[in-house]
């Protein structure tokens, strides 16, 4: 009896913790949407936010969300998109809330793992030339190979090439260099990393911006009936010299819509419009042909369908030389979604699919 009441007593004090480590999480990430709104209005020196609109956007999250405490992250969205739209969904609610939910922690984790991405992806993926696994080297096909016989590969290969870190995110991790540059002691302790060669893009994308290997992110969504479904679909692309097209390092994008037309305009990570025109090489966004359009979104809804164990996913796929999409990562760990929200959506206007 005594062990059954210590049982419950520890369960509720669990859930307790639980309960206020949420409300701290959701106190720091509402204080990012604030710090955000306040750059974005500072930097395009407008505020669409008024009394009325802020009692709306109130209204929509209580009666969606539960707690008018979620209008934080839609105050931003309607700063950026200049008018509120019902049907965003609150970064908070998301992050805390809603994805946990589509992509349990311990699924999602397996898209942080790059090492792998070939063995599940197959072709679509590139294929490594080597893999640094728990102090080891390994070829494409998990065999053993000695560090000697590795150096003397990469200096015959005399080629460029991508050395990436298993759990790196947002372009950060990630070395470009010549093959004959490498020295394992570049590899942090503990780390695992892929070695793979750098690709050649395609004219069109390499045309817009040459100095970073731009790709699509496209975002994929499992429903209830199995099938999958396109939630959005975005270029991304470095400037000033970039050799990566993160958002979070500075890169741009623009929308793709469904038939694969590209949109007029680009916005950086902070939702800051950035006109019709590459800012360094002067391509025009609308000018923009992409017949492997079609191509790139039956790869990534085909390869979703293959991993069924997480419902949101975000792909993100560069085109080769030949024109033959290619899986740069996949991110099954907090997926880009907020400010692509707010640009282009709601994505979500309803539960239904939840």
């Amino acid at each position: 009896m005594m062990k059954e009441f210590l049982i419950d007593k520890y369960a509720r004090l669990l859930k307790l913790v639980e309960g206020i480590v949420l409300k701290l999480k959701m106190y720091n990430t509402r204080a990012n949407a604030h710090r955000a709104r306040k750059l974005f209005v500072e930097q395009s020196g407008r505020s669409v936010l008024n009394a009325k609109i802020k009692r709306s956007i109130k209204q929509y999250a209580r009666k969606r969300f539960g707690s008018a405490a979620y209008w934080p992250f839609l105050a931003l969205y309607t700063e950026v998109r200049g008018t509120f739209i019902e049907g965003w969904i609150p970064f908070d609610y998301f992050l805390h809330v809603l994805e946990p939910k589509l992509n349990p922690p311990i699924y999602r984790e397996l898209g942080n793992q790059k090492t792998f991405d070939y063995r599940r992806f197959g072709d679509f993926a590139i294929k490594p030339l080597f893999l640094s696994i728990s102090g080891l080297y390994y070829t494409s096909e998990l065999e053993i190979i000695e560090e000697d016989r590795l150096k003397e590969f990469l200096l015959e290969y005399n080629d460029h090439v991508v050395v990436k870190q298993a759990f790196g995110g947002g372009g950060k991790q990630v070395r470009f260099m010549h093959s004959s540059e490498f020295k394992p002691e570049m590899l942090e302790r503990g780390e695992n990393y892929v070695i793979q060669p750098r690709i050649k893009q395609y004219k069109t994308l390499n045309d817009l911006y040459p100095d970073s290997v731009n790709t699509f992110r496209v975002t994929t969504f499992l429903k209830k009936d199995g099938t999958v479904s396109i939630v959005y679909v975005i270029l991304r692309f470095g400037v000033d010299g970039s050799k990566v097209d993160n958002l979070s390092s500075g890169g741009q994008c623009i929308e793709i819509d469904p038939e694969g037309r590209p949109a007029k305009i680009s916005y950086d990570d902070y939702g800051n419009p950035g006109g019709e025109v590459h800012k360094n090489t002067g391509y025009r966004f609308a000018d923009l042909e992409l017949p492997m359009f079609p191509g790139i979104i039956e790869k990534c809804k085909s390869a979703h369908r293959h991993y069924p164990f997480v419902r949101l996913i975000g792909w993100d796929v560069c085109v080769d030389e030949t024109g033959v999409p290619r899986l740069i990562e996949w991110n099954t760990d907090r997926p880009t979604f907020d400010m692509e929200d707010a640009l282009f959506g709601p994505f979500f206007p309803d539960d239904k699919e939840f």
